[in-house]
């Protein structure tokens, strides 16, 4: 089986926002104790079928598959699976052994236990710093939609306004304070739409929650529905429409600084390759703005190696706290 190249990104727990007051349990020791929850009869974390969320309600089903360290101190780490209930296809039913003049055409439908996979992501947490191999369905935003369930709804552990929110990590070379990390302002590209003002991402339609095109910005500031179909119609069949939205805060006519809370927190969603931040003295764009390192896993027929990809994400994370990047023995 071939070996591929997947990226192991860097989250941390923002702590106030999930309740937790300085101190007290990290993130990978809370998971751990709603997994050892019960529900009803069974332990959360010793039935599969207790950890089924429909996020959506949209008929795609959200599982932590498998479940790595459940009884260790050191760490918690799964797989996270988004998979169909089933479907209805129109099908061709071949028959190159006889001699028809048509073949027949019926719907194929898939059976009742095999529903196909969607997507995955592996992640791994040591305290509150967390790695994630997260695919183009399964993002870092669907694991805090489905962690804040688990740990709400399933093990009752999370108050109502607490949430699982995953910070991401802007570092800084040779700034050991986090202040110097802090943005004159930042520049997100919204997605272009061709002439028929349809979204030239790839796949966006799959990827739940994931950014804006141009002509949505547009509706949102306040232009008209008219203006925005005629700026569609002004598209060439072979051009796109682009735009950047540019934000900062200005006091009088100085600009004041945007923290790097702020720009972990509330940019973690963001595709780096839609984002450009601007420093005094310089400016980060594209893949390289936060934390991540590119890894080699197995690829099987059924996707990711689940064992080797955990194995390298918690190899990244303490290759990152060895390298002085983290520190996993504080909060990040």
């Amino acid at each position: 089986m071939a070996k591929v190249q997947r990226t192991v990104q860097y989250r941390y727990l923002h702590r106030a926002r999930a309740g937790l007051a300085p101190g007290t349990e990290t993130l990978s020791q809370l998971l751990a104790r709603g997994l050892r929850m019960r529900h009803g009869e069974h332990v959360i974390g010793e039935r599969a079928k207790l950890r089924i969320a429909d996020l959506d309600q949209a008929g795609q089903l959200t599982v932590l598959n498998g479940i790595k360290g459940l009884d260790a101190d050191s760490f918690l780490a799964g797989e996270l699976l988004l998979y169909r209930k089933g479907f209805d296809v129109p099908a061709i039913s071949e028959d190159l052994d006889g001699e028809h003049n048509r073949f027949e055409l019926n719907l194929f439908k898939t059976d009742g236990k095999n529903k196909p996979i969607v997507g995955a992501l592996y992640f791994a947490a040591i305290g509150d710093h967390c790695g994630i191999i997260a695919s183009q369905s399964v993002t870092p935003r669907w694991l805090e939609r489905y962690l804040t369930w688990l740990m709400k709804d399933k093990s009752e552990l999370l108050d109502v306004e607490d949430v699982i929110e995953l910070s991401n990590f802007l570092p800084v070379a040779d700034a050991p304070e986090a202040a110097k990390a802090e943005a004159r302002g930042f520049r997100i590209r919204a997605g272009a739409v061709n002439s028929a003002g349809q979204s030239e991402r790839v796949k966006k339609k799959d990827a739940k929650g994931e950014g804006g095109t141009v002509l949505e910005v547009l509706r949102v500031l306040g232009v008209g529905d008219d203006a925005i179909e005629s700026i569609r119609q002004d598209i060439p069949d072979d051009g796109k429409l682009e735009g950047d939205f540019q934000v900062y805060i200005r006091r009088g006519r100085k600009r004041e600084a945007v923290s790097s809370r702020t720009l972990n927190h509330a940019l973690r969603n963001v595709d780096q390759d839609d984002l450009d931040i601007d420093r005094k003295g310089s400016k980060a764009r594209g893949g390289k703005l936060y934390l991540a390192e590119p890894v080699r896993v197995t690829e099987t027929p059924a996707g990711l190696d689940p064992n080797e990809a955990i194995e390298q994400i918690i190899g990244q994370l303490y290759r990152w706290g060895n390298a002085g990047t983290i520190n996993l023995g504080q909060d990040p």
